[in-house]
C-alpha cells in the first residue's frame, strides 16, 4: 500500500476514534449529571440512596469538576470535602475488601458530601430555571 494512502487513512481512523470518544465522554457527563441531579434534587429520594451513590458523586466530581459551573465558595467547599474523603478512605481498615465497622469521621464528611450534593442540584436547577 502507497505510504501516503497508509497514513491518510491512519489520520482519517484517528480523528474518528478521538471524536467518537469525546462524543461518548459528553454522553456519560450528560447521562451520569442527570442521575446524579435525580437522586440528589428530589426531595423524595430517601437519605440512604444519597448516601450509597457517594461514591459515585466524588468520582463524577473528580473527573467532571472543570466542566461544572459553580460559584467559587461552592467549588472550594467540594475539594475541600472530597480531599477529606479521599483521606478518610485511604485510612480505612479493611478485610477481605470489607471496610470494618465504626469510625467516627467517615460517616461525617458522607453526611457533608450528600448536603453539599443537594446544594450542587440546587444550585443547577436554579441556573436551569434562571436560562
Amino acid at each position: 500500500m502507497n505510504p501516503t494512502i497508509f497514513l491518510g487513512c491512519l489520520a482519517v481512523l484517528s480523528g474518528c476514534l478521538l471524536g467518537g470518544g469525546n462524543a461518548q465522554s459528553d454522553d456519560e457527563f450528560a447521562t451520569e449529571k442527570e442521575r446524579l441531579f435525580q437522586v440528589y434534587g428530589d426531595s423524595t429520594v430517601d437519605e440512604a440512596t444519597r448516601y450509597r451513590n457517594v461514591a459515585d458523586l466524588v468520582t463524577f466530581y473528580d473527573k467532571y469538576s472543570s466542566r461544572l459551573s459553580l460559584s467559587p465558595n461552592l467549588q472550594e467547599r467540594a475539594q475541600d470535602l472530597l480531599r477529606r474523603y479521599k483521606e478518610e478512605e485511604s485510612r480505612a481498615v479493611t478485610v477481605d475488601g470489607v471496610p470494618a465497622q465504626g469510625g467516627f469521621w467517615l460517616p461525617l464528611v458522607k453526611l457533608l458530601i450528600v448536603q453539599l450534593g443537594v446544594e450542587l442540584a440546587s444550585e443547577g436547577f436554579k441556573r436551569a430555571v434562571a436560562s
